[in-house]
This record gives C-alpha cells, sequence and structure tokens, in this order.
C-alpha cells in the first residue's frame, strides 16, 4: 500500500505486533496475523492477475474474513468494492455489471449473481489453506500503487434508473485518515465498525482505527441493526471511536437516556450522512460525558469528509442546527450563485456549493458522460481548478463557517442514505399497474422520522395493491430507498412548464386494511387505556392516524429506528423494559399494550 495509510500501518504492525487489530463474531486478529493473512491474500491476488487500479469485489459478511480480504485488495494494489450480502439479488447484479471488475471475491460458490473470475475469499484466509510461498517472506512482488491510482469504489444511488459508482483515487483515502486523526485523535481508539457495508463512512471506520494502532470491532448483522445492542455493545467493548449518522445517534440517546447503559467509554463521535440536529436527548447525553467530543462532518461520496466542525462549550448551549463548518486541510470549497434558482429550492443569499482539492474523486466508474456533468472547471480567484458540483445549498456566517440549507434538486437522505426519487420511482415504474408514479421524502408532525412516500397513478382497471408495490420495490431496492407509503392518485398535479409540483403531493392520510379488530371511540384501537396511549405514541412517531390494535408498526412505516422512540417512552411512562426485537417481532398495538400490562402488573 503507498502513501501515509501504508505507513501508518507498517508503522504499527512493527511496534506492536500483538495488539489487538480486529475483534468480530467469529473471532479476532493481532495486527501480526491480520497482516500476515492480508499479504498472504494479496500476493494471491497478484497471481489471478490484479494490477494497480484494477476493481475487486468483495461480497462478505461482517467478519474476521470481511478485515483481512479489504486490506489484501488494497495490498495488491486493487480498488477495493465492498457489496453487501444482503441487498436484493437484482441490485448485486447491477453492481456486478457496472463495477467492471477484475475478479469478486464472495463467500461461497453460489454468492455470485453473475458469470466470472472469482475466490471463494474463505479458503485463502485459513492458514492452513494458504500456499507456503504467499505465506513466507518471498512470493509475488507488490508493487505499491501510486497516489492516483483508484483505491476503491462506492455505489450510491443514481437518478437514472440504478446505483452509480464513484471512483476514489488512493491520494484521497491518504488524506482523509491523515486529516481524521489529526483532527479528532492519534491515539490508538476501540472503533466500532457500524458503518453500511460499501459505503464510504465504512472505509473511514477501518482505516481510522489501524492507522492510529487501534483495534475495530465488528458486531453481528442482527446486532448493528438493532440499537439497544448497539448501545450495550458500545459499552461492553468500552468503544472510543464512533461514527454514526444523525439520526441513530439521536435514538442511541435517547437510549441511553433512559434504558441505559451509557457509554462512558466513548471519546470521539463523528456524525455525518445528513444533517446534524442537536436534540434534548443528545445534549443530555454529551453533558453525562465531558470527555466526548461531537464532530459534524459534511461531504458527498464523491469527496467524503470536506468540511468539519466540532462542537465546543457545555452541550446546552450547542445550537440545535449546527454549521458544517469549514473544508478539511486538502480540500476547498466554493460558493457560487444558484443556476435558474428556484424560490422553493433557494431562499435569498443561499448559493450552491462546489468543491475541490485532493480529497477529489476521479469521477462515476465507465461513465464520462455524467463525469463531465458533476465535475467541471470552475474559475477561482487562484486560477481554474476541477471540482464537484454538490446540489447542496448553503450559506456563510460572519464567523465565515458554512451553514447547510437544503438541496437544489430532489436528492433526499433517509435515515443518513443518499436517494435520489428517480431511481426509486424508475423502478416503481416497472411495475404492470403503475403508469406514473412521483417519490418524495416527507417529514411527519413533531419531529418524527423522515420517510419516503411513493404517489401512484395506475394502469386503468389494474388499481394498485400498496403491499404489493412495496414488496415490488423490496425485491430491488435496499430498505432504505422503499418508500414507507404508498398513496393513490388519479392523477399528479402539474407545474405551469408540465413537471410534476412535489409541492402539491399531499401527506400520507391512509392507513392499512383494517383487521377484524373494531375501532374504540373516536378512533382510537379498542383495548383500554393502555392500548390509547400506545396509539398515541405510535401516531405522534409516525406520523398517522393508528386506529386498529391490529395494524403492524411496520406497515404503518415503522423502522428500528422510530422503534427505539416508541420503547424509551414507553419505558419512561411505565417503567417497563421492551427489547426492541421483542417489539418488532409481535409489532401491533394490542401485542404491545399487552405485553405492558403484563410487565407492569407483575
Amino acid at each position: 500500500m503507498p502513501g501515509r495509510v501504508g505507513e501508518l500501518m507498517a508503522h504499527h504492525i512493527r511496534r506492536h505486533p500483538e495488539a489487538p487489530a480486529l475483534v468480530a463474531p467469529d473471532g479476532s486478529l493481532t495486527y501480526a496475523a491480520l497482516d500476515r493473512r492480508a499479504t498472504a491474500l494479496a500476493r494471491r491476488l497478484v497471481r489471478q492477475g490484479v494490477r494497480p487500479g484494477d476493481v475487486v469485489l468483495v461480497q462478505l459478511p461482517r467478519g474476521v474474513t470481511l478485515g483481512v480480504t479489504v486490506l489484501g485488495v488494497l495490498r495488491a494494489g486493487g480498488a477495493l468494492c465492498v457489496v453487501d450480502p444482503s441487498y436484493p439479488s437484482e441490485r448485486i447484479r447491477h453492481m456486478w455489471r457496472h463495477s467492471g471488475a477484475r475478479l469478486a471475491l464472495v463467500s461461497g460458490p453460489d454468492a455470485a449473481p453473475e458469470p466470472g473470475p472469482r475466490l471463494l475469499v474463505p479458503d485463502t484466509v485459513r492458514p492452513g489453506q494458504l500456499p507456503a510461498d504467499d505465506l513466507g517472506p518471498t512470493g509475488p512482488e507488490l508493487a505499491p500503487p501510486l497516489p492516483t491510482d483508484l483505491a476503491y469504489a462506492v455505489f450510491t444511488s443514481g437518478s437514472s434508473g440504478g446505483p452509480k459508482a464513484i471512483a476514489m483515487p488512493h491520494r484521497c483515502l491518504d488524506n482523509l485518515v491523515a486529516w481524521t486523526l489529526a483532527g479528532t485523535s492519534a491515539e490508538p481508539l476501540r472503533t466500532l465498525m457500524f458503518a453500511p457495508l460499501g459505503f464510504d463512512v465504512f472505509v473511514q471506520e477501518v482505516f481510522t482505527a489501524w492507522c492510529s494502532g487501534g483495534c475495530l470491532y465488528v458486531p453481528a448483522d442482527e446486532q448493528r441493526s438493532d440499537l439497544q445492542q448497539v448501545l450495550e455493545l458500545l459499552s461492553r467493548w468500552r468503544i472510543q471511536r464512533l461514527f454514526v449518522p444523525p439520526v441513530a445517534l439521536s435514538r442511541l440517546a435517547d437510549l441511553a437516556g433512559t434504558l441505559g447503559p451509557v457509554p462512558e467509554d466513548l471519546r470521539e463521535v463523528a456524525a455525518a450522512g445528513e444533517a446534524l440536529r442537536i436534540t434534548p436527548g443528545i445534549r443530555e447525553l454529551f453533558a453525562r460525558l465531558p470527555d466526548a467530543r461531537l464532530h459534524n462532518h459534511y461531504g458527498p461520496a464523491e469527496t467524503h469528509v470536506a468540511l468539519a466542525h466540532t462542537l465546543t462549550g457545555p452541550p446546552r448551549t450547542w445550537p440545535d442546527a449546527p454549521p458544517i463548518g469549514r473544508p478539511v486541510p486538502g480540500m476547498a470549497a466554493h460558493l457560487r450563485p444558484v443556476a435558474g434558482r428556484r424560490e422553493d429550492r433557494a431562499s435569498q443569499g443561499d448559493t450552491e456549493l462546489w468543491l475541490s482539492g485532493v480529497g477529489l474523486a476521479h469521477g462515476y466508474l465507465r461513465d464520462e458522460e455524467r463525469t463531465d456533468r458533476s465535475f467541471a472547471p470552475l474559475p477561482t480567484e487562484e486560477g481554474t481548478v476541477r471540482a464537484y458540483r454538490t446540489g447542496d445549498l448553503v450559506h456563510r456566517r460572519q464567523d465565515g463557517l458554512l451553514e447547510y440549507a437544503g438541496r437544489v434538486d430532489d436528492q433526499v437522505k433517509i435515515r443518513g442514505y443518499r436517494v435520489e426519487p428517480g431511481e426509486v420511482e424508475c423502478a416503481l415504474g416497472r411495475h404492470p399497474a403503475v403508469r406514473e408514479c412521483a417519490v418524495v421524502a416527507w417529514e411527519p408532525p413533531a419531529g418524527a422520522e423522515r420517510q419516503l412516500v411513493a404517489h401512484v397513478v395506475s394502469e386503468a382497471g389494474h388499481p394498485p395493491d400498496p403491499a404489493a408495490l412495496r414488496a415490488h420495490l423490496a425485491a430491488l431496492l435496499p430498505d432504505h430507498m422503499v418508500p414507507r407509503h404508498v398513496v393513490t392518485a388519479t392523477a399528479l398535479p402539474l407545474s405551469p412548464n408540465g413537471k410534476v409540483d412535489r409541492r402539491r403531493l399531499p401527506a400520507p392520510s391512509v392507513v392499512p386494511e383494517p383487521s377484524s379488530s373494531a375501532p374504540g371511540p373516536g378512533g382510537t384501537p379498542a383495548g383500554g387505556p393502555v392500548a390509547d396511549a400506545v396509539a398515541r405514541l405510535w401516531t405522534e412517531v409516525l406520523g398517522v392516524q393508528v386506529t386498529d390494535p391490529g395494524h403492524s408498526f411496520v406497515d404503518l412505516g415503522g423502522t428500528s429506528l422510530s422503534a427505539a422512540v416508541v420503547v424509551t417512552r414507553l419505558h419512561a411512562r411505565y417503567g417497563v423494559r421492551i427489547d426492541l426485537q421483542e417489539f418488532l417481532r409481535t409489532p401491533t398495538v394490542g401485542a404491545l399494550s399487552a405485553l405492558i400490562t403484563e410487565r407492569a402488573g407483575a
């Protein structure tokens, strides 16, 4: 591996070979063991023809093997492209086809959805399975790639019907890790692998841990999806560094404040993925963690972190909406008037943010036209630079800090994930019952979790079934891109220029078909005062009227994040503990109210 990342890892391997590098459900590795196995895999990849800059797909679950493989691919000079095995098979096939990968590393013979060269990774990382000359001091030469060679590719939502792959060179990885350690802490901190597989923050988590000599802790998939278990792991593993989307941070703070435990070892917390809002729960959590710092990281996947701001002073004085800060070293921010500014998109004084510097991606893999649209020459006072047009609206405060003010287009963030509504609309349009559709983000009242809503006009004689449409999308898209609500209409509202007027699309007001249980007086579920209280809480959290004790929390738009709000508020009111997974196994008003009644009376 070239550059700063390779140097830092080599330094810690030499100085502390027996220090723990990785702890996962299926085992653990010291730095020496990680080094040996990753080097052996790298030599195996070179024998298979991998050369600097070649894309290598990695489709593996979280665990020891994934950690070894990530490092081994980069050691071989390959460009890492991690594919989440839990994605729908069609999306995985799209990623395989559009990555242009030379080789794929998979967990078994049935894991590959497309023909082509592949290695079964478990056989390449077990010590007993590796060729002797790959394990020994000699073997194929591992030629270091150049800083401009491709290091990793990240797929993100695309507006034209499928995900797009962003090509990040080694100089970006070097700058990202060097800045993260300099801007937070270079100490060997225990770091949690929390980011989704294959996302840009995943790379930051892994190499921030290893380049500081720290240990990377890997939860099982079922643990990561349950914030209550995540909170317990933060305490059990004494995690010190955490990268987390703001909505998940808010839910973890609420859980810590009601159910506990408080993760007392946290020192560095970086929020990224969407706009950070400081909630009362976040203020309370950091007031109880005086040694912890909260960092607001901003940057699209095309640059990773480009601006940052660290909150200072007592948490009670923190602004509700912190600024996104100033450019990190090696990056520059350029503010330009919004071309064709629409009054509903940009307020007076808002400008569009362009980014330039060493953190800029090469562009989009195998898509020169899209690259040329998004990355363009930009005249500045210092001369013309290559810059990325973010589509984000910002304004500069008097102290020079930048504040996020929205988007110039329809792109949205859902639970920290970037979503292009156009990609969801393309997938929805493939259903035979759909004639027209529009997908928007909906902000429920009372600060509930932002949700996607699909507005659908059906083909004549084919009334759409919302459940069938959601099942159709679930087979094509990741969970965060599947709309939680489907609103049917006879026509979509149009603006004077003939485009869909998204501002006039109504909020969802329908609920699933009623179960056999009848609603009580006033539209609340029958079942007594506890059931009434649960229904009112669901209505507040989800933003839709709950009238039936048989309605499913998930069908109403609930997620594990919104479920965390429910269990914390119920604990505060009734003093009973209900685990998230326990709730989500039978997520109805009737089942939950019966459980509360049973435990409250015990």
